[in-house]
């Protein structure tokens, strides 16, 4: 069942990410303005994790870092006092840096949904190489066994596997239209997908099997899960919605 846990405080939320028990929204602001932030919620209090972001969009943490995708470039945000440019314009020329996500080695994965690509990024040594070729990647997870899932932005949306050396097709489906937020769950070997423009998300098997579990919202993006609740940021609304998966 679907819970409205804040609205009217976001202007425009685009990911949810559950660290232990801190939860991190980045909330892209008014586009192009340079307002945008990082809250985190631990208990009942908010507060302000980074600001004056450009449009940030997904959140990762790896290695004690959370790393936020924000237009062409990712920042690096060690605590509230400590954020710098990872990797940016100097480095490589991304479009649209949307999806995020933490893969082995601590090596970061990005999509560049407007550029076609995804690219790997070493945290320590500050490079950037491109690896895949996809059209409107959006979110990424990875499954901690070398695997790579990728979701599109496109009608239908597709769900690709990656292992590295070979990209194949999980699942092709119009219940994904704007195939946006992606998370893999290992304990129950599933993945959560959301979709933007049919305003839907999906539990999805590995083998392409998959169950609608919520419909009817509007623009639901990066979604988080904190064990038990998928939690929908729903970007034009302003809002957050929760509600029980396992």
């Amino acid at each position: 069942m679907l819970a409205l846990l804040m609205g009217g405080y976001f202007k425009h939320p685009e990911t949810v990410l559950w660290v232990g028990d801190k939860m991190f929204v980045s909330d892209i602001g008014e586009f192009g303005e340079r307002d945008g932030k990082v809250y985190v919620k631990q208990g009942r209090r908010w507060s302000v994790w980074a600001s004056y972001l450009n449009d940030p969009k997904g959140l990762a943490f790896c290695g004690g870092i959370l790393y936020v995708a924000d237009v062409d470039r990712i920042w690096a945000v060690k605590d509230r006092s400590a954020v710098f440019m990872l990797v940016g314009p100097k480095d490589f020329k991304a479009k649209f840096l949307n999806g995020i996500t933490c893969g082995r080695n601590r090596k970061l994965y990005v999509s560049d949904t407007y550029g076609n690509a995804i690219y790997e990024v070493d945290a320590r040594r500050r490079s950037v190489k491109k690896v895949l070729n996809v059209n409107n990647p959006n979110g990424l997870a990875a499954d901690g066994r070398g695997n790579l899932y990728v979701i599109t932005f496109t009608n239908p949306g597709i769900i690709f596997r990656w292992d590295g050396k070979t990209l194949d097709t999980v699942l092709i489906s119009p219940d994904i239209n704007g195939g946006d937020g992606l998370i893999y769950v290992r304990e129950e070997d599933v993945l959560l997908a959301s979709g933007y423009r049919s305003g839907k998300v999906l539990k999805v098997w590995p083998n392409g099997r998959y169950e609608v579990i919520a419909k009817g919202l509007k623009t639901p993006a990066g979604i988080g899960f904190d064990g038990k609740n998928v939690w929908v940021p729903l970007l034009e609304l302003g809002e957050l919605k929760s509600f029980r998966v396992f």
